[in-house]
């Protein structure tokens, strides 16, 4: 049985690593927390300006404070996810391309949109039991209406293991960057992702006015190699390849640092709590 000097004893180690693990998500959040400055583009060009540009009632989305953790998702029950292009302000424009990405196998990789694609342009997945259906088409940015140039298209690619994937963007240069940092040359963040709100009323180029609900997700690229300092290799703005994706879901964890620690403390506090009621 705890004394009550036992008590006070076992509450401080309480309180001491509840702070820890405290420190240890807000560590790891602040870890993935992409850094903007200022857009080579022009601040009427950033993805903050952008994105006011389309709000039409409700709260902000602040590219700031409002990223998750997001990297890698799933399908949903419907199995039929629906993306639309939405900025693409970026000097590599008409060559970069965006895809997902097996998440198991990364080199394994299906383009949804590309440079002859623009704001109005809409993908659509349809995840079977034997692979996937890929269907993009654009539509007019202003009318809405569908377009013939360029072609619609439709793949189907074989495999039945594309129900967690990622998304990449492949840029003029060659390069190659993705929602998993750990993926990209130096684990840099290339992109950020943003969860819906359920308050926020969007109006995206040709499509009707709507909630951005907590099923759909904006992932916006930056295209260039992040640097260690902004502005050098990269302006660090990400705007230069920004899609709304909806009805799936994130399959990201914590990251391994914070589980090892979560563990480790877990283990001290069962520990202290051992130890002061033997000596009790």
């Amino acid at each position: 049985m705890f004394t009550l000097h036992g008590y006070k004893k076992y509450a401080s180690c309480l309180s001491g690593g509840l702070l820890s693990i405290s420190l240890i998500f807000s560590s790891s959040q602040q870890a993935t927390a992409a850094t903007f400055s200022k857009s080579w583009d022009g601040e009427q060009n950033s993805l903050q300006n952008l994105l006011n540009n389309i709000t039409l009632s409700g709260p902000q989305i602040n590219t700031e404070k409002a990223q998750t953790n997001y990297q890698t998702f799933t399908n949903t029950a419907s199995g039929i996810s629906a993306g639309t292009f939405m900025f693409e302000v970026a000097g590599m424009a008409n060559s970069n391309k965006l895809g997902i990405y097996n998440r198991g196998n990364p080199n394994q990789r299906i383009q949804l949109f590309d440079g002859a694609n623009s704001p109005g342009a809409g993908t659509t997945i349809t995840f079977l039991e034997s692979g996937i259906n890929v269907i993009t088409q654009q539509f007019n940015p202003t009318t809405g209406r569908p377009q013939n140039s360029p072609s619609p298209t439709i793949n189907y690619y074989e495999g039945q293991n594309w129900n967690e994937f990622g998304y990449y963007i492949q840029t003029g240069q060659g390069n190659i960057f993705y929602t998993q940092n750990n993926l990209n040359p130096g684990g840099k963040q290339q992109a950020v992702v943003y969860r819906g709100n359920n308050q926020t009323q969007l109006q995206l180029a040709g499509r009707q006015k709507g909630i951005f609900t907590d099923n759909e997700y904006i992932i916006a690229f930056e295209d260039r190699l992040l640097g260690d300092i902004a502005g050098v290799s990269s302006d660090w703005d990400y705007n230069d390849l920004v899609v709304m994706v909806e009805s799936i879901e994130p399959t990201s964890v914590p990251e391994p640092a914070s589980l090892v620690g979560l563990t480790a403390i877990a283990g001290m506090l069962g520990l202290t709590g051992r130890r002061i009621q033997n000596k009790s």
